[in-house]
């Protein structure tokens, strides 16, 4: 198995074109199964790749001593191993909202200040298929649209994910067979948070009832998503600069030219306006895009206004346009 488990990697990072020769990687490490095993096997491939690998760890102190062992555990590992390894302590955030987002932006920040700062080429991230699954069906009961059901990409700029074709179980099995020990994060076996029941709860359920290999399944519907969506994006772009004037800190939207659009494409240039202005879609909603087409299809003639956060949208006879407040 384990044999087979290097090569099925190998052929992986071959087929999304994941690492280079002589890459200088990141690769985060919790002590969990998932990050212990990308780094046991990016250690297997660094001969072979010529790969500089480093560890980063992040204690979050949110568990009290369980932390400190995973920091330990973690240590221990980097040492038995002969990899470079960097901790980070993190400080308790005052901000007010998901506490599971703000450690996953201050996880993704630390990673990139990381690389920028040691001149390295990626950071590699232990997502399986099953996080994929997992993420899938999320986004599917929040009713995401055909951006938010593609999930995770195996490459993402410089974030890589090796492992996103390999099952939680494939993973056990590498890390057994080469007996090579892991922390157990025992808040993954609360369900309190809506991910943790989808894991332990709604999956099960649907392997049990439906289809036994549920998450490789989903993994697979992302796969073909993600296809889909690349094409999505550049049928948009085209037609966003047909429709589009770009000015200083502004766009300018045709409506004319807009309304003879299918319905679909209205929806897809606001969100890519925003996307232009704002830098990403965070707080963007559905009932954001439905006042904006109530002002399209307005016949009232004098001036209306909408604003999104720090964006402001004004129509203007046969205009609208975005700009920052």
């Amino acid at each position: 198995m384990s044999n087979f488990f290097i090569k099925k990697l190998q052929n992986y990072i071959f087929q999304e074109k994941l690492l280079e020769q002589k890459d200088r990687v990141i690769i985060g490490i919790s002590g969990g199964p998932d990050s212990v095993g990308l780094a046991l096997a990016l250690k297997k491939l660094q001969l072979k790749y010529l790969l500089k690998l480093q560890l980063i760890h992040i204690n979050y102190h949110q568990r009290g001593e369980d932390s400190n062992q995973d920091e330990k555990f973690v240590r221990d590992f980097a040492e038995k191993n002969d990899l470079e390894l960097r901790v980070i302590q993190y400080k308790k955030s005052f901000e007010i909202g998901n506490l599971e987002e703000q450690l996953r932006d201050f996880r993704y920040q630390k990673f990139e200040e990381i690389r920028q700062e040691s001149g390295f080429d990626k950071i590699a991230v232990a997502h399986t298929q099953d996080d994929q699954a997992e993420t899938f069906l999320m986004n599917l009961l929040r009713g995401s649209g055909l951006q938010g059901l593609t999930g995770m990409l195996a490459k993402n700029n410089f974030i890589i994910r090796p492992f996103l074709n390999f099952t939680k179980s494939e993973i056990l099995e590498f890390l057994k067979e080469n007996q090579q020990k892991f922390q157990v994060d025992k808040t993954n076996l609360k369900t309190d948070f809506t991910r943790n029941k989808i894991r332990l709860k709604l999956i099960p359920f649907l392997e049990e009832n439906f289809n036994f290999n549920a998450s490789e399944s989903l993994g697979k519907l992302v796969t073909n998503l993600q296809a889909e969506n690349q094409l999505n994006k550049f049928l948009v772009s085209k037609i966003f600069k047909d429709l589009i004037e770009i000015g200083k800190e502004k766009l300018v939207l045709d409506i004319l030219s807009l309304k003879k659009m299918p319905i679909g494409i209205w929806k897809a240039i606001f969100r890519k306006a925003i996307l232009e202005l704002k830098g990403d879609l965070k707080n963007i909603s559905y009932n954001n895009f439905l006042e904006f087409k109530k002002i399209i299809e307005s016949e009232k003639s004098k001036k209306q206004k909408m604003q999104i956060g720090k964006i402001v949208l004004i129509k203007n006879n046969n205009h609208v346009i975005f700009s920052k407040v």
